[in-house]
């Protein structure tokens, strides 16, 4: 059997069908890839219902049916055997961080732990959202973070919250590997596979609707330190037929909407943080204290400091950005009419609560209008690596885009097909964002983190915009509220997501954040009807009046002494 096969149909065994050793027996006598995508798929088709539930199960167990949960009870500081009981390949750099975690001061564990589910319930206040009595959570961790994931299990149950454990991230799956096998499901995907699994999906999140609708909210802790670089995708990797790719987003599609008849975006709220591991060098424990520190700030004065900026921006038409030095970026954001600015916002202010740390202001811009350029000099997205990432605007839709560090021109732009658009020709722009969180810039750029820190940490970073859906999506209708001037934020849809409900297709399911850092920005203005300009940043620093305390941590340190 060829490598490249036996690595597909591994890879699927483990992260989708289950771990069926009959399939590998079939997998064996295929020849090609045509032949293999037939195999697979009739397997698929067959097993729909088995694939479907063992799936959906895998989102709602608990108890003695969740084998994470199993694990993660059992682990402890005395020695790291319990770690073998996953069944994931477990890296040296994740135990090291399993020991580091044991041993780190009990109280600070706990208040990382009390730090993150707060923000989790916070978030129903700043999202004007009702958590109904709803009791279980949704608990996303990574291999080697277990102590952490432990504390925040114990502040959840201290308030009668009940954890539903996901298998952990491992880092031999992460990176590079996830990138080569990140379209494998589409060779499952004949349209009779297809369509049998649509089905099995919609009994199997039926099936466990008890579960669903008593579901209130997700948090996250996820992890970086990976050094920078693009990777050349394997010569051999699964490549699908454009027939195919498009299957694979329908049934993502298919998954979204059934799970959001339970699960309402409008009615969640989540929490989403990251922390080093051990990739990040030698000065790891330094690196986790600052991050330690950063990431249980209180962030009340900032918030207060973001209302600043909006005040300013909802009396524009649209925002200016501007490259410094080499960075290309020439873009305009047209922002949405507001009929009544005395009770509307374009802007919803975000403290530290569903994503930490705090710092961010964003909307849902205006497509028609909104053109020009963005380049990226450095950017993680989602475990990919961008090098002079160049993304072109048209209407608020993308219509080229380029890539450095590739081995040609044509090889960066099918990078960025493949891994920022997920093999698709377009994406509308869904958000506009100012990160406001200078301290965590200040802390990268000083530690040399800026080109590892994951979209999480790097949205806070700078202006930037997402690709893909709104933030809001499927949520739209559900009224929204900043906690200071209590206006309603109204910018939740575009002209696109508009459309929905008309049998259109009008969602991505992808909204993937993409940061222009402060050191890369000559100035970012708002501009109102009468083309009078409101200066916001210059030269990486903020300049409307009562930000100047976002500048403090950008003009201390190493390269400002």
């Amino acid at each position: 059997m060829d490598n490249a096969f036996l690595n597909l149909t591994e890879h699927l065994r483990q992260s989708w069908l289950g771990p069926v050793e009959d399939l590998t027996a079939q997998a064996e006598a295929a020849g090609t890839w045509d032949q293999l995508e037939t195999i697979l798929s009739q397997w698929a088709q067959e097993h729909a219902g088995d694939i479907a539930r063992q799936e959906v199960e895998a989102l709602t167990a608990e108890g003695a049916e969740n084998p994470w949960e199993q694990v993660l009870r059992a682990a402890h500081g005395e020695n790291l055997d319990w770690m073998e009981a996953y069944g994931l390949p477990v890296r040296s750099e994740e135990r090291t961080l399993a020991q580091f975690l044991y041993q780190y001061p009990a109280e600070r564990l706990e208040t990382m732990g009390e730090h993150i589910v707060e923000a989790l319930l916070h978030g129903f206040l700043s999202q004007s959202r009702d958590r109904r009595d709803r009791k279980r959570v949704r608990l996303h961790y990574c291999l080697g973070q277990e102590a952490l994931a432990q504390a925040v299990v114990r502040s959840l149950e201290k308030r009668g919250l009940r954890p539903l454990i996901q298998k952990p991230q491992c880092l031999t799956w992460s990176g590079a590997y996830a990138m080569a096998h990140g379209a494998d499901r589409a060779a499952c995907l004949s349209e009779g596979a297809l369509e049998a699994l649509r089905t099995a999906y919609e009994a199997a999140f039926a099936a466990r609707e008890a579960v669903l609708l008593d579901t209130c909210g997700m948090i996250g802790i996820g992890q970086f330190g990976e050094a920078a670089g693009v990777p050349e995708t394997p010569a051999d990797a699964y490549m699908p037929d454009p027939v195919r790719r498009q299957r694979l987003l329908e049934l993502e599609n298919t998954k979204r909407e059934l799970e959001a008849r339970y699960l309402a975006p409008s009615d969640l709220s989540f929490c989403k943080v990251a922390y080093p591991n051990l990739l990040v060098g030698e000065n790891f424990p330094a690196v986790f204290d600052a991050f330690y520190e950063l990431n249980t700030m209180d962030s009340l004065r900032y918030e207060l400091v973001q209302q600043t900026i909006i005040d300013a921006l909802d009396g524009c038409e649209h925002v200016e950005l501007r490259g410094a030095g080499r960075n290309q970026t020439d873009l305009v954001v047209r922002l949405q009419p507001l009929r009544d600015p005395a009770r509307e916002t374009n802007f919803l202010n975000c403290g530290g609560d569903l994503n930490i740390p705090h710092g961010e202001l964003f909307t849902t811009p205006r497509l028609a209008g909104t053109d020009g350029v963005l380049h990226v000099q450095e950017i993680y997205l989602k475990g990919v690596y961008f090098r002079d990432l160049i993304l072109r605007f048209r209407d608020g839709m993308m219509v080229s885009y380029d890539c450095g560090g590739c081995r040609d021109a044509a090889a960066g732009r099918a990078y960025v097909q493949e891994h920022l658009l997920q093999g698709r020709e377009t994406l509308p722009m869904g958000e506009f964002a100012i990160g406001s969180n200078t301290l965590a810039y200040a802390i990268a750029r000083d530690m040399d983190l800026v080109s590892r820190m994951p979209i999480l940490l790097a949205e806070k970073m700078g202006p930037h915009v997402a690709v893909g859906d709104p933030c809001f999506a499927r949520g739209e209708d559900a009224p929204v509220y900043n906690l200071y001037d209590k206006k309603e934020m109204t910018a939740r849809e575009n002209e696109r997501t508009a459309r929905r409900g008309t049998g259109e297709s009008v969602y991505t399911n992808v909204h993937t954040d993409i940061t222009l850092a402060f050191d890369e920005l000559a100035r970012l203005d708002g501009v109102r009807a009468d083309g009078s300009h409101v200066p916001v940043l210059r030269n990486g620093l903020f300049v409307l009046p009562g930000t100047e305390i976002l500048n403090e941590p950008l003009t201390r340190g190493k390269h400002h002494e």
